[in-house]
Formats: C-alpha cells, sequence, structure tokens
C-alpha cells in the first residue's frame, strides 16, 4: 500500500511538471494570427510611432502660430537707492553735505494682437521717489523724506494700412493646422504601407513554413522509393547499384529540408522585424494560422473596373489628402509673401492719463492715481511708415513661395499619374496571378497522378529508378511553385488594397484592418 501511494505520489508529481511545463511553453509562444498581429504592430512598429509623433509636432507648430494672438503681460518693479556728495559750491550745503535717495519704479504692459491686424496695448507706469533734501520742487520748505508719486496710464490701438492688413494675419495659423490634418494624413498612409509590409512577410513565413512540411514530405516520398528499392534488390528485380542513386537523392533532399528550416527561422524573425517585436519576441511567433485566400472568396471577376479603383483610390487614399492640404497650405504661404511686397504704414491711436501726489503714507501712493493737481490727460495720432527700398527680401521670398507652389502642384499630378500606373499594374498582375495560380494548380494534381503512375511502373520493372528520381522532383518543385502562385495571390490582393486606400480604417478607437482587405479585393 505505501509503495502503492509513493508511486500515485510520483505520477502526481510527473503530471504537475508536464502540465505546468506546458503552461510555461504556451505563454511563450506569439499567437500568429494575421490579425493579431496587424493590430499589436499599431503600438509596437517603430515607424508607425514616428509617424504619430509628426502628429504632435505639428500640433505644437499650430500652438507656436497660435501664440501670435495670445494676450503679452509684461512688468518690471526697479528699486535704488543713493548717495550724492554735493560738490563745495552747491547752495545745498547750507542743509546738508550729501543727498540720500530711494527710488521705486513700477512698469506693467498688457498687449495682444487681433486676428484682423490691430495690436491694442495698455501700460501703467508708477515712480516713486523721495531724498533728505527738505524743500521740494517749488523751493517750500517740507521737510527730509517726504515722498514724491507720480502716474502715467496709457492705451494704444495700432491699425496697419498695407501690409499686415486684413485676415492675412491669420494665415499662418491656418497653414499650421493644415499641416495638422498633413500629419494625420501621412500617419494613416503610413499605418497602411507597414501593415502592407507585414501582410507580405506573414505570407512569406506560411509560405516558408508550408514549404518545410513540402520537403519533410519529399524525404518521406525519397524514404519510400529507398525502402521500394531495398525490397526489389533482395528480390533480384533491380541492381544493387541503384541504392547509391536513391541514397544520394536522399542526403540531397535532407539538405534541401536545412535550407527550408533556415528560411523559416529567417522569415520568422522578418515578420518580427516589420511589426516591431524584439529578437526574443520574434523567436517567440507560433506557427501561422491564417491560411491563403482562394480565388473564389476573393470575388474576383473576369472583369476588374480600372475607372472605379482609381477614382476610389483618388477619393480614399490618404496620401493624396495629405498633398491636398500641403498644397492648400503653400498657397497660403504665397498671399503672405504676396502681403510681405507691401511698404509697412501702419496708424495708431493713443490715450494717456497721469496724476501725481506728494506725501508718505499708503493714501497718498494711491492719490497718485486720482489727484487732481498735477493730473496731465490727451490724446494723439502717430503715421509709421517703412519700407526696404530694394526690398529683396521680400521679391525672394515671393518668388520662391511661387516656385513652391508650382513645384506642389507637379507632385500633386505625379502622384496621381503614380496611382494610375500602380493600379493598372495591380489589375494586370492580379489577372496573371489568378491564371498562373489556377495553371499551377493544373500542373500538380497531373504530377501527382505521373508520379503514382511512375512509382507503380517501377514496382513493375516497367520504368528506371531514374525515372521515379525524376518524376518525384518534379511533383515536389510543382508543390512549391503552388505555393508561391498563392502567395503571390495573396500578395496582389493586399497591395491592391494598400493602393487603392481600403486596406485599413479609423474608427473612433482607432486604426482597425477588416479581416475581408487580407481575402478580398475591393469593393467585393
Amino acid at each position: 500500500m505505501k509503495n502503492f501511494k509513493r508511486v500515485l505520489a510520483k505520477c502526481a508529481g510527473i503530471v504537475s511538471v508536464f502540465c505546468f511545463g506546458n503552461m510555461a511553453i504556451a505563454q511563450s509562444k506569439i499567437t500568429c494570427d494575421l490579425f493579431v498581429l496587424s493590430g499589436m504592430a499599431f503600438g509596437k512598429n517603430p515607424s508607425i510611432q514616428r509617424s504619430f509623433l509628426s502628429i504632435k509636432d505639428a500640433e505644437a507648430n499650430f500652438l507656436i502660430q497660435k501664440s501670435m494672438f495670445d494676450f503679452n503681460l509684461g512688468s518690471d518693479v526697479t528699486y535704488k537707492k543713493s548717495r550724492y556728495n554735493l560738490f563745495e559750491n552747491d547752495p545745498r550745503n547750507q542743509y546738508l553735505n550729501r543727498i540720500l535717495t530711494d527710488n521705486v519704479d513700477l512698469t506693467s504692459t498688457l498687449s495682444k494682437k487681433f486676428r484682423t491686424g490691430q495690436t491694442a496695448e495698455f501700460g501703467l507706469q508708477y515712480s516713486y521717489n523721495r531724498n533728505n533734501y527738505p524743500f521740494n520742487d517749488f523751493s517750500q520748505y517740507v521737510g527730509p523724506n517726504i515722498g514724491n508719486h507720480s502716474s502715467y496710464m496709457s492705451f494704444t490701438l495700432s491699425q496697419p494700412l498695407l501690409r499686415g492688413r486684413g485676415n492675412v494675419n491669420t494665415l499662418y495659423e491656418k497653414i499650421s493646422a493644415l499641416y495638422i490634418e498633413n500629419s494625420k494624413h501621412n500617419f494613416e498612409y503610413s499605418n497602411s504601407y507597414e501593415i502592407l509590409q507585414i501582410a507580405n512577410a506573414y505570407w512569406s513565413y506560411y509560405t516558408a513554413y508550408k514549404s518545410v512540411d513540402i520537403y519533410r514530405q519529399n524525404e518521406a516520398r525519397v524514404r519510400n522509393v529507398l525502402e521500394m528499392t531495398k525490397e526489389l534488390v533482395k528480390a533480384d528485380k533491380k541492381p544493387a547499384g541503384d541504392l547509391a542513386q536513391v541514397n544520394a537523392d536522399l542526403a540531397n533532399q535532407e539538405r534541401l529540408t536545412i535550407a527550408a528550416e533556415q528560411n523559416l527561422y529567417n522569415a520568422k524573425l522578418n515578420l518580427g522585424r516589420v511589426i516591431g517585436l524584439s529578437e526574443s519576441e520574434s523567436a517567440m511567433l507560433d506557427v501561422p494560422v491564417n491560411d491563403f485566400p482562394s480565388v473564389v472568396e476573393s470575388g474576383f471577376g473576369n472583369t476588374i473596373d480600372k475607372e472605379a479603383l482609381i477614382n476610389m483610390a483618388l477619393e480614399k487614399r490618404a496620401d493624396v489628402k495629405a498633398v491636398a492640404r500641403v498644397a492648400e497650405a503653400i498657397k497660403m504661404e504665397v498671399d503672405i509673401a504676396h502681403n510681405n511686397l507691401r511698404p509697412q504704414l501702419d496708424l495708431s491711436g493713443f490715450v494717456f492719463y497721469g496724476s501725481a501726489s506728494v506725501g508718505n503714507g499708503l493714501g497718498n501712493t494711491f492719490n497718485a492715481f486720482s489727484n487732481y493737481q498735477g493730473r496731465n490727460f490727451g490724446g494723439g495720432a502717430r503715421l509709421t511708415f517703412n519700407f526696404p527700398l530694394n526690398n529683396n527680401l521680400a521679391k525672394g521670398n515671393y518668388a520662391k513661395a511661387v516656385v513652391a507652389s508650382k513645384d506642389q502642384a507637379v507632385n500633386n499630378e505625379n502622384l496621381k499619374r503614380n496611382i494610375l500606373l500602380n493600379i493598372t499594374t495591380d489589375i494586370n498582375n492580379l489577372n496573371s496571378s489568378v491564371i498562373i495560380l489556377n495553371k499551377a494548380e493544373e500542373a500538380l494534381m497531373f504530377y501527382k497522378e505521373a508520379f503514382r503512375n511512375e512509382q507503380e511502373k517501377f514496382q513493375t520493372g516497367l520504368t528506371t529508378l531514374l525515372n521515379v528520381i525524376l518524376f518525384q522532383e518534379r511533383l515536389t518543385s510543382s508543390e512549391l511553385d503552388y505555393l508561391q502562385a498563392q502567395q503571390i495571390f495573396a500578395n496582389q490582393i493586399v497591395t491592391l488594397r494598400h493602393d487603392t486606400g481600403t486596406l485599413i480604417s479609423q474608427g473612433e478607437n482607432g486604426f482597425t484592418v477588416d479581416p475581408r482587405s487580407y481575402y478580398t479585393i475591393p469593393n467585393n
């Protein structure tokens, strides 16, 4: 009984270790689902992350341009104390031999530029000074250290008459807003491009995975031929020399299998690379779970409406929207440069108010702003003109802006031209890939039948070992060709999706990839 319990405990321990081991292995794997990996890339891919940061940079530039219309508050406080030794002939020597002075100066300004071009500024100045000389400015005896307070307030409104007049002042802000939109559209296009790379890398990984199976099956077929040859040699139906040829072929197939396994490992790491995984994370990618799309489920028809796909691309592609925003921004920059060709002519109107008081104490400080005696108020106008005679800076900037606008127009047309060419190429490649896929499948079916027939003839002595090996190699090559044709077809679907702007979509929770995007052509 004790031995039974001991054995049962050992078995329980072994089962526990096995279960925990399997759990650890399972946790160390990353599910290689194309849709899961695509979602993972939005958070890990470095190119996507950098493209997102460009949006933040554009938003920061918008704030910089918006700051032109901020309220600006400036102020300073100065305290100064001095001692002045009088000259011998100074008449004040009969009362004192040095003058001790205290000064406090306060200055504050509040200014704002409006979007219509006007600039308003409110200014406030306050001064307090005292000294030990007992007479005031009117030679009246008031005693030493009596404070003098003075205040001055002003309001100025300036209106540009030529340069800087009107809504041209808001163009920089609008340009920055357009570049934010441009960055967002570029971010979307970058995401689509990276998802395209991930899909291509996944299909390469899946092809490599399937290729290993094909080479292993090929090895098994060669081993089967080897066993068959051994039996025929024993039965004196085949010469023993045939074994050397089969063994050589087996060694060669084992070499090809090892090379296929190496290619599989490289394809796995490359898939992890485009997703944004580290080396260790890439190594944890599990076997691929998504199969190739079929022609039937793709919605492929004999005719594809090229014009409809081109119009779809021009409407939905994010890079088309991005360059349109840049074109708008550059047009506004031309308007700014044209405005800067004008002279600077500003009309300013201002009013001011000042007052003063004499005496120490807090009450006299505030009296400086309202005391009737010493009050000073008025207003006026000022006309300011400024214009460089040659004005080469403004002329040069305007010329550069015009060139940039024309260059952008060429770039926009070139993008549209390339879209048309790319979609035309995509449609042709898709049509060809379907034909190639169908022919590859047909060839594979016939090679399977031919290899079975050749095996049967070899057993009956109606064919040579060389023919068996030859048909077996052709079967393997046909299987690989069919697999390659499937990969090309899958790549053509996702390429057409990217080129028409229908690979990814944006919702409230960010960018997503519809599973149909990997398996169906647009409008299907």
